[in-house]
């Protein structure tokens, strides 16, 4: 299962003056990390400051190391204007597997042409099966981007590194899923091949990753399935299906999740809103209201969260929409 990652400008950490000089002497020579401020320091360091930082970095533990990355991944998310992917850089190429991890990690937003090198080459050879299942998740949003971009050379080599991976039954079944749930962007005929032999393979895992890949593709063909694994006994199909079903937002699909607002299991009533605030339409409106209503308040506000979204949807001039149109600019 996989969340949308926001982040928030927190210009506390830019009230005090201080160099960097400073920061990597802490670093350095104390026990204890620097503070948020002190660590904003190293937020877009220029070649020079990096080499300095590089050359610190190199002098400390591991599990120094380690905490480092955890803190600036969470300042990073925390502010909008902090970017440590010089540093996550240099941790991505660790040789303690758990720094290699943090640095990926702390990467989720990039996507530039060398981390997709550097997380083909971990995912095919890294020691660490962790390392290369992370990696392999992490290519999820490039095999996004080479379909919306149409790159042909890019298409190919990514599907054929992850489908190579995934059809090799040496392989561990969670980084074979997580090739496969990667790959589904890509609108290639290998690709939809290998997610309906997934589907019907008859492992339980295999297919709720092949559920999982259908609405990673968005593509319609495959609600017909999805909506079969809608009154599925299995509540973890359910919800995969459904989540499924958001994701590609065909309409179609609103009258069979409506009566899972109703679910035994609070995971599919929660995805069954989220679906219908993607999907939108009369019909899904109407029910998102009628969410309104219940005494739960766990759905209550997410009825609430998916109506907003829907109400951002349908008008392109409020506040909200202009200004991301501003920002894209």
């Amino acid at each position: 299962m996989t969340m949308r990652k926001t982040r928030k400008i927190n210009r506390s950490y830019f009230s005090i003056p201080i160099t960097l000089d400073e920061v990597l002497s802490a670093l350095a020579n104390t026990d204890d990390l620097p503070s948020s401020s002190h660590l904003a320091e190293l937020s877009d360091l220029p070649p020079e400051s990096l080499l300095l930082f590089a050359g610190i970095w190199r002098t400390l533990h591991a599990g120094r190391r380690r905490e480092i990355l955890s803190r600036l991944h969470t300042l990073a998310e925390e502010n909008v204007e902090l970017n440590f992917d010089a540093i996550f850089n240099l941790g991505i190429d660790d040789e303690d597997f758990q720094v290699r991890l943090a640095s990926i990690n702390g990467l989720w937003e990039n996507r530039q042409a060398w981390l997709q090198r550097k997380l083909i080459d971990l995912a095919g050879q890294d020691s660490s099966s962790e390392v290369r299942i992370s990696a392999v998740q992490a290519l999820e949003r490039f095999c996004l981007d080479a379909e919306l971009s149409s790159d042909e050379e890019a298409r190919k080599h990514l599907s054929d590194l992850l489908l190579s991976i995934y059809d090799n039954q040496n392989e561990s079944i969670q980084l074979r899923r997580r090739s496969l749930e990667a790959a589904s962007p890509l609108d290639v005929a290998k690709v939809r091949h290998t997610i309906e032999k997934a589907f019907v393979c008859g492992n339980r895992e295999i297919k709720v990753s092949a559920i999982y890949a259908m609405g990673a593709s968005s593509n319609p063909c495959w609600l017909p399935r999805l909506i079969s694994e809608l009154q599925s006994d299995d509540a973890e199909m359910r919800y995969e299906a459904v989540r499924a079903c958001g994701e590609i937002g065909q309409e179609d699909a609103v009258n069979w999740l409506i009566p899972l607002l109703e679910d035994e299991d609070r995971d599919v009533q929660i995805a069954s809103i989220q679906a219908l605030g993607k999907i939108g339409g009369s019909q899904a409106r109407e029910a998102l209201l009628a969410q309104m209503e219940s005494a739960n308040e766990l759905l209550r506000d997410s009825a609430e969260q998916s109506l907003y979204e829907l109400d951002l949807y349908d008008d392109p001039l409020s506040p909200e929409n202009i200004n991301i149109g501003q920002g894209e600019g």
